[in-house]
């Protein structure tokens, strides 16, 4: 996928919190998806060291979906 500047900022820029607000639609969540398998395997984080927010038991649902299927695909053998 290509991502916009402002998403690849979002995704790659370390060192600092993240708050991410954007319309419905725009990204948001496969942006988010991105970030947390980056710092998983490229910057060494543990997943429970992150909190991780959405504002609905759907879009949290979505979130572990895609989650579960980017570290399934990256970590198949």
């Amino acid at each position: 996928m290509g991502w916009t500047d402002k998403q690849s900022e979002a995704i790659y820029d370390r060192g600092n919190s993240l708050l991410l607000s954007a319309a419905a639609g725009s990204g948001k969540t496969a942006v988010l998806v991105e970030r947390i398998i980056s710092l998983l395997t490229e910057s060494g984080a543990s997943l429970d060291r992150m909190l991780i927010v959405t504002f609905t038991k759907a879009a949290a649902s979505e979130m572990r979906e895609r989650l579960r299927k980017k570290l399934g695909e990256r970590f198949k053998d």
